[in-house]
C-alpha cells in the first residue's frame, strides 16, 4: 500500500483515510463505539475515514467485550427441535398445565401418545386441588410412568412431590421460561381455548365441541385421539353404524413417527444448535421481564438436555434452558497492538531467526537464508 500513502499537516493518509498509529488505536476505537451503535455500524464509520492494520478485527473484538452491549443483546436464535421420546402405549407419559379462560381457572391433562386431553375446572389453584383432579384421571386411565409439567407453584410444592412418590410416578419439569419443552400440553391449551371460545360465541355446548374433537381423525393418521386411547370410537350426534363403535385395538407408531419427522423438518429450517456449556463457564442470562438486562452468571451443573443450573453474581441460583444463556466474554477493553517481530533462538550454529504472527494467528518464520539480515 506504499503508493496509496501520503502526508498532510503531520498526518499519514491512505487515500482519504487517516492512518492511526498504535498508540492511538485504543482511544479511536472507544470514540467509534462511544454510542454503542453495533458492530456493523462502527465498522462502516471507521472504514469511511480512518485506517490501520487489523482495524476490523480490533473493532470487532472490542465490541464483543463491551459490557453495555452484551447486557442489552437480542434473543438468541431457536434451536433444532428435539421431540419427546415416542411411547409405545397410551397413558405412559402425560403432560399437565393450568390456563385461564373467561376469568376461570382450568387444568388440562394430555396423553402424549394419543393426544387425548381432559379439562377440569379449578375452584382454586392450590396444589391439593390440582392433585385431586389428577387422581380422578389416574383412577380411570391408570397411573402414568411420567408426568410432565412446568415449574408452577402447584407442581414445585412438597405436597406434589409427596404425591408423585406415593403414586410411583416420575415428575419431570420444563426449564423456567421455556414452555416449548412441554409443547404437548401448551398445544392442547391453545386448542381448548379456541374450541371453548367458538362454542361461547355460537351459544353451543362446549362439551359437545370437546367430544367431536376427540373423535376427529388426526392429520396424517387414520385414527382419532379417542381410538388411540380407548381403542374405540365414542358415540356422537353424527349417525354411525354399530360396527364402527365396536372396540378395536389400533397401533399408529409408524404414523406418529412420520408426523413427528415432518414437524421437525419444517421447524429446523430456521433453527441451529448451540454449543454445550460446562460447569464453570461464564454466561449471560436472558431476562424474562421486558427491558431487562443480560446479567452475568456461572454455570454450576447440567440438569438435563439443554437445561443448566446457573449462579448469578448476587448468589442467586437459577435453572435455565441453554436458549436463555449466552457465553460471556471477559470485560477487557484493551486493544492488542500489531505484533512486533519475535526473536527466536534456534541455536548458535543456525543463528537468530525472526518470526511474526499474522492477524489470523499463523506464525510466519523468516527464511533461513536471511539470517544475516534484519527484516523490518
Amino acid at each position: 500500500m506504499q503508493d496509496e500513502l501520503s502526508t498532510q499537516d503531520g498526518l499519514v493518509f491512505k487515500g482519504e483515510r487517516v492512518v492511526i498509529p498504535d498508540a492511538l488505536q485504543a482511544e479511536i476505537t472507544q470514540r467509534i463505539h462511544s454510542t454503542h451503535i453495533g458492530t456493523e455500524g462502527c465498522l462502516r464509520r471507521a472504514r469511511d475515514c480512518i485506517d490501520w492494520h487489523g482495524m476490523n478485527d480490533h473493532i470487532k473484538k472490542y465490541i464483543a467485550k463491551c459490557d453495555i452491549c452484551r447486557k442489552v443483546d437480542a434473543k438468541q436464535q431457536k434451536e433444532t427441535l428435539r421431540p419427546h421420546e415416542l411411547t409405545d402405549r397410551p397413558w405412559t407419559k402425560v403432560g399437565t398445565d393450568l390456563f385461564n379462560f373467561d376469568g376461570r381457572e382450568y387444568l388440562i391433562t394430555m396423553d402424549y401418545y394419543s393426544n387425548f386431553w381432559e379439562i377440569d375446572h379449578l375452584p382454586d389453584t392450590k396444589s391439593s386441588t390440582v392433585i385431586r383432579k389428577l387422581k380422578n384421571h389416574f383412577a380411570r386411565q391408570g397411573i402414568p410412568e411420567v408426568v410432565f409439567s412446568d415449574n408452577g407453584p402447584q407442581y414445585s410444592s412438597t405436597e406434589f412431590a409427596s404425591f408423585s412418590q406415593k403414586w410411583d410416578l416420575k415428575h419431570k419439569t420444563s426449564s423456567p421460561g421455556y414452555p416449548q419443552s412441554n409443547g404437548k400440553a401448551e398445544s392442547a391449551v391453545k386448542t381448548a381455548k379456541r374450541l371453548m371460545r367458538k362454542a361461547k360465541l355460537a351459544g353451543q355446548d362446549p362439551y359437545l365441541a370437546l367430544l367431536d374433537h376427540r373423535n376427529t381423525p388426526t392429520q396424517g393418521l387414520d385414527t382419532s385421539p379417542a381410538q388411540r386411547l380407548l381403542s374405540r370410537r365414542t358415540r356422537t350426534l353424527i349417525p354411525m353404524s354399530d360396527s364402527l363403535l365396536q372396540p378395536k385395538v389400533t397401533k399408529n407408531n409408524q404414523g406418529l413417527t412420520k408426523n413427528r419427522e415432518r414437524q421437525s423438518k419444517y421447524y429446523n429450517r430456521t433453527a441451529r444448535d448451540m454449543d454445550n456449556l460446562n460447569p464453570g463457564d461464564s454466561v449471560r442470562v436472558q431476562p424474562f421481564e421486558p427491558h431487562g438486562l443480560w446479567d452475568k452468571a456461572r454455570v454450576c451443573k447440567t440438569l438435563g438436555d439443554r437445561s443448566y443450573e446457573v449462579e448469578m453474581d448476587n448468589g442467586r441460583v437459577l435453572r435455565r434452558n441453554c436458549r436463555h444463556l449466552r457465553r460471556a466474554v471477559e470485560v477487557d477493553l484493551k486493544i492488542p497492538s500489531t505484533p512486533e517481530p519475535v526473536r527466536l533462538n534456534s541455536g548458535p550454529s543456525q543463528g537468530d531467526l525472526q518470526s511474526t504472527t499474522t492477524k489470523s494467528g499463523r506464525v510466519v518464520h523468516q527464511p533461513r537464508y536471511l539470517k544475516d539480515y534484519v527484516c523490518s
